[in-house]
């Protein structure tokens, strides 16, 4: 409430005789920015005026306190972020304290609780406190679910009410009137109120949020025109066949990349890996839904990927397929599924794999001009060794796949062996790997190599034995691409040394490395200039950088209020030239070979400080995905030259 709004309110208590100005001037003098109490409260608070005289005061001054008014005078809350908390309410309709939970302005449960202290409003644990179900007929279902509120409890004349926002004073006036009974209000965290509905008033499925588009659950017997023994006893739980379609077709509109499905002691905790990072799936009265049927959906998920229902102790993986109309043509998604025991019950990951982000060709990776054409060399090579180094999940394999896309023509025969097969392309021969029957990567090798190819792929180097057929097949005339777990493109010497790689072998073999990670890319929509903080500045720049803007993203309808929309590569490449040759072939020391690839290699840094300038990304988010010698590089690159690279042309 504005300072104008709060003298308003005191004018009319001064006037209507409930209080007198020397208590409204002790009341107004509690009114400071570190300690803001409203007006209304300090005199609730004193006994000066009652709940109901305040309430109808309130009416006459046309002004009651909103939440976001309250919480910006509190200090909880800068203006500016109430102004675009605003703004982003008209386009997603959401309730003010959701929104600003959801933008990471305040937590669930700081929001609420900073409430409750300036409003007087008790926070409660709602889920240790009984409901007792005589309740819902005080307040109809429609009625709560309609208000986000759930009755507490009834003794005597006063009704304890929990709601979601305990601003709203019209919600109180009408339950005052339709019930009978005095209302006291208390509140509790967003996801406590929606499980104490289900628990009191029950959601069945038919009142989640209707799917988005198109999707059918197939199974693999299906997709190949067979019928599956599990399709009767799927469909017999329809409950659980419209939670689980929900919770695939929500992921896939959301662009994720897994589900995380995790059995907790009181519900179910649903998460969506979107562009690399975990999230909230935030699916609403969906959730309620999906707690109460936890084991139904785990169980649902286990048929579709012909997994053992009755078996609860041991991991399990699985596969299934299904289908989505997109744009009026069915496109086909496959799903890898693991489950796990846990403590509470059975955790389940979903991992999506959706063919139509696979890049057609290197050009569509998204590298820089200089990195994209030195690689499209290092294709038309004959033989020899090209390597994708980084951790988990920096998208190695998709750069091996647009390799060969960009590789494929008819007259030759490319082989892949992979752990698993999770993209299936017609242009290539691809063998699974598995381990219990003997097909190893080495197995696979040694079959390629009578097999005729021209180029192979190999899904990992992990052992020396892989490792020596990886390098003998690339000394017989052959083009191996592979992947391996190395912090730097460069750091592949040591990692294939420890694999027994003779240094001669090694040097006469291995042709490029490109190291790579991936960032997320700041949203379009509603990217904004910033400016870091001084600690993250230092982390980059021995000097505050003249001429080069930050951006990041607010958080938008777009972006899913994230401010990140979608990923982009920054590598590095390394293409030994004469002078690394010479000395990993003579067995000089790895400092030394560093040293001297610095002049051989596109840098990272460079890559990533050029996407920085062009307001694609920022320092957090760099920060959290390159390896600390990039960043270090950060320094001793001149600003102003973003991109032009250390590297010599190209060999």
């Amino acid at each position: 409430m504005t300072q104008s709004s709060e003298a308003r309110l005191g004018q009319v208590l001064v006037r209507e005789g409930l209080i007198t100005d020397a208590q409204l001037h002790a009341a107004l003098a509690r009114q400071n920015p570190g300690t803001y109490v409203p007006l209304g409260q300090v005199l609730l608070e004193q006994h000066l005026i009652t709940r109901r005289q305040l309430n109808l005061a309130l009416e006459t001054a046309n002004k009651r306190p909103k939440l976001g008014e309250v919480l910006v005078r509190n200090g909880s809350l800068t203006a500016d972020q109430l102004q675009h908390a605003l703004t982003q309410q008209t386009k997603l309709k959401l309730p003010i304290g959701q929104l600003l939970v959801r933008l990471n302005y305040l937590t669930d449960e700081t929001m609420r609780q900073a409430l409750g202290a300036q409003l007087n409003v008790p926070f409660i644990d709602l889920d240790r406190t009984t409901i007792e179900p005589i309740l819902k007929r005080i307040i109809n279902r429609s009625y709560a679910r309609r208000g986000s509120l759930v009755p507490v409890a009834a003794v005597g004349q006063s009704l304890t009410v929990c709601m979601d926002d305990p601003t709203n004073q019209a919600i109180i006036e009408e339950l005052n009137h339709s019930t009978g009974y005095v209302v006291t209000v208390v509140t509790a965290s967003h996801d406590a109120i929606e499980r104490a509905f289900g628990r009191l008033y029950g959601s069945p499925a038919d009142t989640a949020p209707p799917i988005e588009g198109s999707l059918d659950l197939i199974t693999e017997d299906e997709a190949i025109g067979g019928k599956s023994k599990y399709v009767d006893d799927f469909r017999q739980n329809k409950k659980a066949d419209t939670l689980v379609k929900q919770l695939l077709s929500t992921a896939i509109e959301r662009r994720a990349s897994d589900i995380h499905i995790e059995t907790l002691s009181s519900h179910l905790q649903i998460r969506f890996r979107i562009d690399g990072v975990l999230e909230e799936a935030q699916l609403g009265e969906l959730q309620t839904v999906c707690n109460q049927s936890a084991r139904e959906i785990v169980s649902r998920l286990k048929i579709l990927g012909k997994l053992d229902i009755a078996e609860r102790r041991r991991p399990q993986d699985g596969s299934f397929r299904v289908r989505v109309d997109r744009r009026g043509e069915q496109a086909a998604v496959d799903l890898r599924v693991s489950v796990v025991p846990g403590y509470y019950g059975e955790s389940v990951v979903l991992r999506i794999l959706d063919q139509k982000g696979i890049p057609g060709s290197i050009d569509q990776l998204g590298l820089s001009p200089a990195a994209t054409e030195r690689l499209r060399q290092l294709l038309r090579r004959p033989s020899g060794i090209i390597l994708a180094t980084g951790p988990t999940g920096s998208g190695k394999s998709t750069t091996l796949f647009a390799s060969l896309m960009t590789l494929y023509r008819p007259e030759i025969r490319i082989l892949t062996a992979e752990d698993p097969v999770e993209y299936v392309f017609e242009q290539f021969s691809q063998s699974e790997v598995n381990e219990q029957i003997g097909n190893t990567f080495a197995a696979y090798l040694r079959a390629f190599l009578r097999h005729d190819p021209e180029v192979i792929m190999v899904g990992e180097i992990r052992d020396e034995e892989t490792a020596e057929m990886a390098f003998r097949a690339a000394q017989t005339g052959h083009l191996l691409l592979s992947t391996l777990h190395t912090n730097t493109a460069v750091a592949a010497v040591t990692r294939l040394l420890d694999l027994k790689i003779d240094p001669n072998m090694l040097s006469s073999s291995l042709i490029g490395v490109i190291g790579q990670r991936l960032v997320r890319e700041v949203c379009n929509s509603c990217k904004v200039p910033y400016q870091p903080s001084d600690e993250l500045m230092r982390e980059f720049f021995d000097a505050a950088p003249d001429g080069l803007l930050f951006y990041k993203g607010r958080g938008c309808n777009d972006c899913h209020l994230t401010g990140f929309h979608g990923r982009m590569i920054v590598s590095e490449l390394w293409v030994p030239d004469e002078e690394d040759l010479i000395l990993i072939n003579k067995g000089a020391h790895f400092d030394e070979v560093r040293e001297s690839a610095r002049r051989s290699t596109l840098s990272m840094a460079d890559d990533a400080l050029e996407r920085l300038a062009a307001g694609r990304t920022n320092l957090e988010e760099l920060i959290r995905m390159l390896p600390y010698t990039a960043i270090s590089e950060f320094r001793q690159r001149r600003l102003g030259h973003p991109g032009a690279s250390t590297a010599s042309p190209a060999a």
